[in-house]
């Protein structure tokens, strides 16, 4: 409000995914929740976004999608990869320039990842919001992971990315972590905004839980399957917890991504876990990649999420599993300290330790049902700060302010 009057505004997000694209991960799922958060506060919202496809499309009745068929490449050098991602950024911002012309917009919203916002329009107020560093996401992706020789490590992609971030108008991250890391890489102070969450249950779709999980107990590991996402602690602890526990279900849900082994080569998810589903008799389940409103039940009947990356940034997956009441495993020094406190709302580990992880579902299962409901309703309570309308006021001051210190120049 300024002067006691709403004021509405055209915001265009340029991104390299988003929800109606057929690839699309995290960022694009932050990007759902406040565009749609946006446009319910009666603003105009325009999101321009690599593709596969060209043209554009209405997205909820009210949110504008410009798709940018985006550019491949089959090169790995640093180099190569570092002009290829400059093509795509240009690419974007020749369609920010059209959409501009087409109706004057307001401010511009861009994420760090792949540079997508490197070209920017000069004379639209620009921020960027940072969600990752590539460095840190390459690294720990790796068989061993150096947390200290990734920070030192700036290839040419890592340049470009931090480019973006030192050069906007303003730049916001939604951990503390992602905004300390990215804040001293490219010197400048990073904003903290937490990412909303739109409560989606009503969507639940329960046909899986009811057909592989009902009656079961069992842990679930609810993200892309990774060394980054720690998924070999999973792996690396099933002999221990499923002989120790006889009743205890390993399930796995989410994109398969490979485990580096020390060799560099990459060995698939699905075989390891498929290989541990025959030893112990059906009890690691891998249930592929699966959407929301399936997924949303398996998360609220498992006795925990958990969540072992070795870098992460407060990610949905998390927000929406203590949404739902449940008890979240998270692993230090990855962001997950901001909502969880260990042995109280969730449970933190060490991270790259199936030691650690193994002593966490030991505590775990000694706690009586009614203890585990509490702890899970704490999870729930602390979400209440994430509510759309707390996020939004913070948002469009945060955008009020970037523009207004531009009309001053």
């Amino acid at each position: 409000m300024i002067g006691g009057e709403k004021v509405i505004m055209h915001i265009a997000y340029i991104t390299s995914e988003f929800v109606t694209e057929r690839l699309h991960g995290g960022l694009a799922t932050y990007l759902d929740n406040i565009t749609t958060i946006m446009s319910e506060h009666g603003h105009r919202v325009t999101v321009i976004t690599l593709s596969e496809q060209e043209g554009r499309l209405r997205y909820k009745d009210n949110i504008e999608v410009v798709r940018v068929p985006f550019l491949t490449t089959n090169q790995t050098d640093s180099f190569e990869q570092g002009v290829h991602m400059l093509r795509n950024s240009w690419k974007l911002r020749c369609a920010l320039y059209k959409e501009a012309h087409r109706q004057k917009i307001d401010i511009v919203q861009t994420a760090n990842w792949q540079a997508v916002g490197f070209f920017r329009n000069r004379r639209i107020p620009t921020i960027v919001r940072a969600s990752s560093d590539s460095s840190l996401l390459r690294n720990a992706d790796q068989y061993l992971f150096d947390y200290n020789k990734a920070l030192r490590e700036k290839t040419l992609e890592d340049y470009l990315e931090l480019y973006c971030v030192k050069r906007a108008d303003a730049a916001f991250a939604p951990s503390h972590f992602c905004a300390s890391v990215i804040g001293k890489r490219c010197g400048r102070k990073i904003q903290i905004i937490e990412s909303p969450y739109i409560d989606q249950r009503k969507e639940m779709n329960d046909q899986i839980y009811q057909d592989k999980l009902f009656n079961k107990q069992y842990i679930l590991f609810n993200s892309s399957l990774s060394r980054l996402k720690g998924t070999h602690i999973g792996i690396e602890s099933a002999e221990q917890l499923l002989g120790k526990y006889p009743d205890l279900y390993m399930v796995y849900a989410g994109h398969d991504y490979g485990l580096t082994q020390i060799d560099g080569s990459i060995q698939r998810l699905s075989l390891i876990l498929e290989r541990q589903n025959k030893k112990y008799k059906g009890r690691v389940m891998y249930l592929k990649h699966i959407g929301r409103s399936e997924l949303f039940p398996i998360i609220k009947n498992s006795m925990a999420c958990v969540l072992p990356s070795r870098v992460d940034n407060l990610p949905n997956s998390c927000i929406e599993a203590m949404s739902l009441g449940n008890i979240v495993i998270g692993t230090y020094g990855a962001s997950f300290e901001q909502l969880i406190r260990n042995k109280d709302n969730g449970l933190l580990i060490k991270r790259d330790s199936s030691a650690a992880f193994i002593k966490a579902i030991d505590w775990l299962m000694n706690l009586s049902e009614n203890e585990r409901i509490a702890m899970g309703k704490r999870a729930a309570d602390s979400i209440i700060r994430l509510s759309p309308e707390k996020i939004y006021d913070e948002m469009i001051t945060f955008y009020k302010k970037v523009i207004s210190v531009r009309k001053k120049y």
